[in-house]
């Protein structure tokens, strides 16, 4: 299940800006990506925004035209274990990084169902309130 809240402006523009707040079962997804796939038949083409802190952002230079989207969304968070510097990051960090893991159910990205309608606005907030069950 999930909700989807949208509000826009009414100027008439080429490319929509997009941006939003995402959350999963009330909580902020604090790391991941949200992309908007045309529908099959739909012109425009994939684009993608970067959610941090709970929050992404398309700017309209790369936004999206009116039609009709296909939403996949992934979150990312640290397991707590560590993964073995390889030769590259033992030179440039030193250190070993964690290993994260997407946690954002199926039915958010592989199994996607969500779509939104874009309308020739020049701004539109699209939140999604992603509940787990």
């Amino acid at each position: 299940m999930w909700v989807a809240t949208l509000a826009g402006c009414s100027k008439q523009a080429e490319k929509t800006a997009v941006s939003g707040v995402v959350s999963l079962d009330g909580e902020p997804v604090e790391d991941g990506q949200v992309s908007f796939e045309p529908v099959q038949g739909e012109s425009g083409k994939m684009e993608f925004g970067i959610i941090v802190d709970g929050t992404y952002s398309i700017p309209a230079e790369f936004g999206l035209v009116p039609g009709e989207y296909l939403v996949r969304i992934t979150g990312n968070r640290a397991t707590g274990k560590k993964a073995k510097p390889d030769a590259f990051t033992e030179a440039s960090q030193g250190a070993s990084l964690d290993i994260m893991e997407q946690y954002i159910p199926p039915q958010f990205n592989t199994g996607s169902s969500l779509k939104v309608q874009i309308d020739p606005v020049e701004y539109l907030q699209q939140d999604f309130e992603l509940i787990s069950e």
